[in-house]
């Protein structure tokens, strides 16, 4: 949710200011249009930023400390097998401290143990550490607590987790070699321009003409690298700091993942991969007992990108309206048509938990054939850039040295 500022005309007529928490800007003018008021500004409420972290050794062991998804993947798989073999919550709570008392899992776990044995629900447990468990897991919990069906519930979890992080390593695979390549055509330009251009700097500058011009281009940035590297240095890390700043606040975050989701490849991939999430997720938790305007609400809260979160956020608006959820995505672009069909079919036949499943397998499977074709889709881009360096290298190089024999032979 985003936390909104607002100026509003309330029924006296007095001009009034106050904060709401919202999905959108739109959700607070409705908001506010059924309390009889008249809405006169309405802007995001950026958060300042909160340096007293950075020097609470605390929080800094505690990022240091940040628990792998492995771990709570293998955590949910062995509670799951214990709740099947009908050992209770707090001893199989015990027996998993031990199992994990090597892993940065075992505080967390001690501290689940503990508030279990003070009375604690396991989902009121759970929430205590939002940093380890998501909003995913703890509602699809509490869920799970109220139907009384928590075997089940954390066998859905176990396999839901599974299934993002085979995804996460698929993804990271595909990327290994694009990113090996430009790292290494990053390294040997610069390394040619520090190294091999200055050896011919003497040579060109005996050249009485005006020099191509790749060798000008050339000459620039060595010249730019070797003068003026500490201010290269400098703005570097000063735009990437401002950009972390930037891409931190709301408004910033949606500007840069609109962005991504326009990139001719890696935008493919995050919309496919985004949808598989929202499907997975949402029949996860109707199937656990969670109703979907709050499965929409936690698919929102959780989303990777932000626009996504927004669609889905508008998504949920709509429903809380009386639109049915196939009707409510037919006017977003981010579903493709098949998917909407599928959602209809099952609303129409009371299966739409199944039908939801059935929809993120296909996303699944959609993302998986991006993902192995990745290489495929990359490796242009990667021909083109690599092809521009070799050509302004050797034209830069080359192009003085046949001027040179022309004159010669003259």
């Amino acid at each position: 949710m985003i936390r909104f500022k607002y100026k509003a005309i309330n029924e006296k007529g007095d001009l009034f200011q106050d904060e709401i928490e919202a999905g959108s800007s739109e959700e607070v003018a409705s908001h506010l249009g059924a309390k009889g008021y008249t809405p006169v500004n309405i802007a995001e409420k950026l958060p300042l930023p909160d340096f007293s972290q950075l020097l609470d050794p605390s929080q800094m062991m505690l990022k240091m400390r940040h628990v792998k998804s492995r771990e709570i993947i293998l955590f949910f798989r062995q509670l799951s097998a214990l709740f099947s073999a009908g050992v209770p919550l707090f001893d199989s709570l015990q027996a998993l401290e031990e199992q994990f008392a090597k892993e940065r899992m075992y505080q967390t776990i001690v501290k689940l143990k503990d508030d279990v044995a003070a009375g604690t629900s396991f989902s009121g447990a759970l929430s205590k550490h939002s940093a380890v468990f998501s909003d995913l897991i703890i509602a699809m919990i509490e869920a799970g607590e109220r139907a009384g069906v928590m075997e089940d519930v954390l066998i859905k979890i176990t396999a839901f987790l599974e299934k993002e992080d085979q995804l996460k390593q698929k993804v990271r695979a595909a990327l290994r070699y694009p990113i090996m390549v430009i790292t290494a055509l990053t390294i040997a330009f610069t390394f040619a321009i520090i190294f091999i251009i200055p050896k011919f700097t003497s040579i060109f500058g005996s050249f009485k003409t005006q020099l191509p011009l790749p060798t000008r281009i050339l000459l620039g940035i060595n010249y730019a690298f070797t003068n003026f590297w500490w201010l290269l240095l400098i703005a570097g890390i000063g735009g990437y700091a401002l950009f972390k700043t930037y891409s931190a606040t709301p408004l910033g975050r949606r500007q840069v993942d609109l962005v991504l989701l326009k990139l001719p490849v890696v935008g493919l991939l995050i919309t496919k991969v985004s949808l598989a999430r929202f499907f997975s997720m949402l029949s996860a938790m109707i199937s656990s007992g969670v109703s979907v305007v709050s499965g929409l609400e936690i698919t929102a809260r959780t989303a990777d990108n932000a626009i996504v979160a927004q669609t889905i956020g508008k998504i949920r608006e709509q429903v809380i309206a009386g639109m049915t959820l196939s009707d409510s995505m037919k006017g977003h672009h981010l579903f493709p048509s098949t998917s909407v069909r599928m959602v209809a079919i099952g609303e129409k036949s009371g299966t739409l938990e199944g039908m939801l499943k059935k929809t993120a397998d296909y996303f699944n499977e959609e993302s998986d054939n991006t993902v192995a074709g990745l290489m495929s889709l990359v490796e242009p881009f990667l021909i083109f850039f690599l092809g521009m360096f070799v050509l302004l290298l050797a034209m830069g190089i080359f192009l003085p040295m046949w001027s040179m024999m022309q004159l010669y032979s003259q």
